[in-house]
Protein backbone atom coordinates (compact mmCIF):
# COMPACT_ATOMS: atom_id res chain seq x y z
CA UNK A 1 0.00 0.00 0.00
CA UNK A 2 2.87 2.38 0.70
CA UNK A 3 4.02 2.09 -2.92
CA UNK A 4 0.64 3.19 -4.20
CA UNK A 5 0.37 6.12 -1.80
CA UNK A 6 3.85 7.32 -2.80
CA UNK A 7 2.91 7.17 -6.46
CA UNK A 8 -0.35 8.96 -5.74
CA UNK A 9 1.55 11.70 -3.92
CA UNK A 10 3.99 12.03 -6.81
CA UNK A 11 1.15 12.15 -9.31
CA UNK A 12 -0.67 14.76 -7.25
CA UNK A 13 2.52 16.84 -7.03
CA UNK A 14 3.03 16.57 -10.79
CA UNK A 15 -0.56 17.58 -11.47
CA UNK A 16 -0.29 20.55 -9.11
CA UNK A 17 2.94 21.64 -10.82
CA UNK A 18 1.29 21.37 -14.23
CA UNK A 19 -1.70 23.38 -13.02
CA UNK A 20 0.64 26.08 -11.69
CA UNK A 21 2.48 26.18 -15.03
CA UNK A 22 -0.82 26.44 -16.91
CA UNK A 23 -1.96 29.29 -14.68
CA UNK A 24 1.28 31.13 -15.39
CA UNK A 25 0.86 30.63 -19.15
CA UNK A 26 -2.77 31.77 -19.03
CA UNK A 27 -1.67 34.87 -17.15
CA UNK A 28 0.92 35.65 -19.85
CA UNK A 29 -1.63 35.10 -22.63
CA UNK A 30 -4.16 37.33 -20.87
CA UNK A 31 -1.59 40.11 -20.55
CA UNK A 32 -0.65 39.80 -24.24
CA UNK A 33 -4.30 39.92 -25.32
CA UNK A 34 -4.90 42.93 -23.11
CA UNK A 35 -2.00 44.79 -24.73
CA UNK A 36 -3.17 43.83 -28.21
CA UNK A 37 -6.76 44.89 -27.58
CA UNK A 38 -5.55 48.21 -26.16
CA UNK A 39 -3.54 48.86 -29.31
CA UNK A 40 -6.49 47.92 -31.52
CA UNK A 41 -8.78 50.23 -29.55
CA UNK A 42 -6.34 53.11 -29.95
CA UNK A 43 -6.15 52.45 -33.70
CA UNK A 44 -9.94 52.37 -34.02
CA UNK A 45 -10.25 55.53 -31.94
CA UNK A 46 -7.77 57.34 -34.20
CA UNK A 47 -9.62 56.27 -37.35
CA UNK A 48 -13.02 57.23 -35.90
CA UNK A 49 -11.70 60.65 -34.88
CA UNK A 50 -10.24 61.20 -38.34
CA UNK A 51 -13.52 60.19 -40.00
CA UNK A 52 -15.58 62.43 -37.69
CA UNK A 53 -13.29 65.34 -38.49
CA UNK A 54 -13.64 64.64 -42.21
CA UNK A 55 -17.44 64.47 -41.93
CA UNK A 56 -17.54 67.75 -39.98
CA UNK A 57 -15.32 69.48 -42.55
CA UNK A 58 -17.45 68.16 -45.41
CA UNK A 59 -20.62 69.34 -43.67
CA UNK A 60 -19.15 72.83 -43.27
CA UNK A 61 -18.11 72.96 -46.93
CA UNK A 62 -21.50 71.73 -48.22
CA UNK A 63 -24.24 72.91 -45.82
CA UNK A 64 -27.10 72.50 -48.30
CA UNK A 65 -26.15 68.92 -49.17
CA UNK A 66 -25.73 68.14 -45.48
CA UNK A 67 -29.16 69.54 -44.67
CA UNK A 68 -30.71 67.50 -47.49
CA UNK A 69 -28.97 64.36 -46.30
CA UNK A 70 -30.11 64.87 -42.70
CA UNK A 71 -33.67 65.57 -43.83
CA UNK A 72 -33.69 62.44 -45.98
CA UNK A 73 -32.36 60.32 -43.12
CA UNK A 74 -34.97 61.75 -40.75
CA UNK A 75 -37.70 60.98 -43.28
CA UNK A 76 -36.53 57.38 -43.65
CA UNK A 77 -36.31 56.91 -39.90
CA UNK A 78 -39.80 58.34 -39.55
CA UNK A 79 -41.18 56.00 -42.21
CA UNK A 80 -39.55 52.92 -40.71
CA UNK A 81 -40.61 53.79 -37.16
CA UNK A 82 -44.28 53.94 -38.17
CA UNK A 83 -44.30 50.25 -39.13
Amino acid sequence: MAIFSKNADEIQGDVEAQIAALRKEISKITASLSDLSGERFDDMKRVATRQARYAADTAKENPVATLALVAGAALLIGLFSRR
